[in-house]
């Protein structure tokens, strides 16, 4: 059966189990093949719904096997300028989880990247944090992506920048520390919400017990 058949759409689902299944027999076969077969699959056009569903299932073979999926990367790239959301931050969670693999690519691709982010939904917005957050940990990109992060943590959305400066925090450089203090406070008057206060409050704390 074509590897398509065996997605959520082809069965008629709206979960998203199938496509996990696929592509959990995907990794356990080590697919080439398979992705392959996707791929060529969204190059056909299908329907919207077909379409997402194969790239969300690229997806999960990302996060299972991310191997599999790194060669693939300039596909994935180009699939930021879809017009579908799913397609776009089904793209963005895959090459998440293969930017480890793919760094030098997708600091080229920056531009595609932070204009996804700016223009997407919270899932393309987190995912695509969390990919500059991996070219951060890269000494080559180190201070060209912490200066983008900034600018990321100053514009995102209040219920965001907790979570956002939380994944930072995990990787930061002494050398950044009172740079991103600097910055969440001059966040603070944004945020409103009492758990997101909190939860800012917190941050500062940790960070402040650093300096």
């Amino acid at each position: 059966m074509p590897i398509q058949d065996q997605l959520a759409f082809a069965l008629d689902r709206n979960d998203q189990e199938p496509n996990k299944l696929v592509a959990k027999q995907i990794t356990n076969a080590g697919g080439i093949k398979e992705v392959k077969e996707l791929i060529s699959f969204i190059k056909s056009k299908p329907k919207q719904r077909a379409q997402s569903d194969a790239v969300l299932a690229l997806a999960y073979v990302g996060e299972l096997a991310p191997t599999l999926l790194s060669d693939e990367a300039p596909f994935l790239i180009s699939q930021l300028n879809s017009s579908v959301n799913r397609v776009i931050f089904g793209s963005m969670i895959a090459l998440a989880h293969i930017a480890h693999l793919t760094k030098g690519m997708l600091f080229d691709s920056l531009p595609q990247i932070i204009d996804a982010m700016d223009s997407g939904t919270v899932v393309t917005r987190d995912y695509g944090f969390r990919i500059m957050v991996t070219l951060y940990t890269d000494g080559k990109y180190k201070e060209d992506m912490f200066l983008l992060i900034q600018e990321q943590l100053m514009k995102a959305p209040s219920n965001q920048l907790g979570q956002y400066a939380e994944r930072l925090m995990e990787v930061l450089n002494k050398d950044h520390l009172k740079p991103l203090i600097d910055t969440l406070e001059d966040r603070r008057n944004d945020v409103s919400n009492e758990h997101h206060i909190k939860r800012l409050n917190k941050n500062l704390k940790k960070l402040y017990k650093q300096l």
